[in-house]
């Protein structure tokens, strides 16, 4: 399976099933919990032998939008430490991490716009899911809640946690994915999707982007002004 950056700074993104694939399943692998911890109603399980389990694609889309947002992620960081929140309290490592993303100048170089839905940044993954299933990956169940939309559960096969070790083992960019996905789990998996949610929200450019419309970029200049105002020093490391 290849995977490959999607985006290069201001030219508008192509999809790519099997990059959507590989990406998701990383996720899928880091945040999934052990089967063995039953976190799933008992009639939404699958009949074949799966791992682990994730609920649901709401905080699934809501884990991308992170991943693919790296100007947003590291905003959260500063908001975080700010907080006093223990995920975030080590001032010198929330410092580093922001200044290394900053400094490898991943907002312009691996951002992966993310279109604006109803409920926010939201793409249909029917066509990944099938590919998962047909690779017997990743299969997908849905619990059904009344006249509420079904929630759709996630199956990750010991099959799919073999091709994610392939991925991070032989491809130089699921390697980087990996490793940001480690940091979203490190400082922001204590964070239900609906606090995510609230704080894209915050930011007037995700508030109203238009529907079905890209979801534009937080500025250098937003983010440069939070860290100084969180951390009284500039987001450029002093040189010497």
């Amino acid at each position: 399976m290849a995977i490959a950056p999607q985006f290069v700074h201001g030219i508008q993104p192509e999809g790519f099933l099997e990059v959507d694939a590989a990406r998701l399943l990383l996720i899928l692998t880091r945040f999934a919990r052990p089967a063995s911890e039953q976190t799933f109603p008992p009639a939404c399980a699958p009949t074949e032998p799966f791992v682990a389990h994730f609920a649901s694609e709401y905080y699934l889309q809501k884990l991308d939008f992170l991943l693919r947002y790296p100007a947003y992620f590291i905003y959260e960081l500063t908001e975080l430490h700010q907080a006093g929140d223990p995920a975030a309290s080590d001032r010198e490592l929330i410092t580093a991490t922001i200044r290394k993303i900053h400094g490898d100048r991943e907002p312009e170089l691996q951002t992966i716009p993310f279109r604006k839905f109803w409920r926010g940044a939201y793409e249909r993954r029917d066509d990944v899911e099938a590919w998962w299933w047909a690779r017997e990956l990743v299969f997908v169940k849905f619990e059904l809640r009344g006249t509420a939309a079904p929630w759709k559960h996630y199956f990750l096969t010991q099959a799919g946690q073999a091709v994610a070790a392939r991925l991070i083992e032989n491809v130089p960019h699921a390697k980087w994915y990996a490793d940001r996905i480690e940091q979203i789990h490190r400082f922001m998996g204590h964070i239900s999707a609906a606090d995510i949610k609230a704080r894209q929200y915050r930011h007037a450019r995700y508030r109203e982007a238009n529907l079905n419309e890209y979801i534009p970029d937080l500025t250098a200049e937003e983010i440069a002004e939070n860290f100084r105002h969180v951390f009284d020093e500039p987001l450029e490391a002093p040189v010497g």
